[in-house]
């Protein structure tokens, strides 16, 4: 059973994983002493200018929602003009889907009777 593990590539192994930890110890030390800050510090405090307010939000907003939708269905079911102009309106999805019905129903079949 003698040499069935080999014990130096083991111990190279091992001690290259503690010098890459103690390189990201000295490298983190190291940059604390440049930034200024004592190697005890528990916390990072970012200077006032480098902070961003959160977003504001609101504590109730199930009216502004209910308002919201209730002008989105208000347009979906409203017929208006967007460029008179041009001819262009807006029209109740049930109309659109009752005159695109009628054109479908209007419209010729094909010559083997099956669409």
């Amino acid at each position: 059973m003698q040499g069935d593990v080999s014990v130096r590539p083991l111990l190279w192994g091992g001690l290259a994983i503690a010098a890459t930890v103690l390189a990201v110890i000295g490298g983190v030390f190291l940059l604390l002493h440049l930034w200024g800050m004592p190697p005890d510090t528990s916390r990072v405090r970012l200077p006032y200018d480098l902070l961003r307010p959160g977003p504001l939000l609101q504590s109730a907003p199930q009216p502004d929602l209910a308002g919201y939708r209730a002008d989105q269905q208000r347009q979906l079911d409203s017929a208006a003009w967007l460029d008179a102009q041009r001819g262009i309106a807006r029209i109740p999805i049930a109309d659109a889907m009752a005159m695109l019905a009628a054109s479908a129903a209007s419209a010729p079949q094909p010559a083997g009777g099956k669409p």
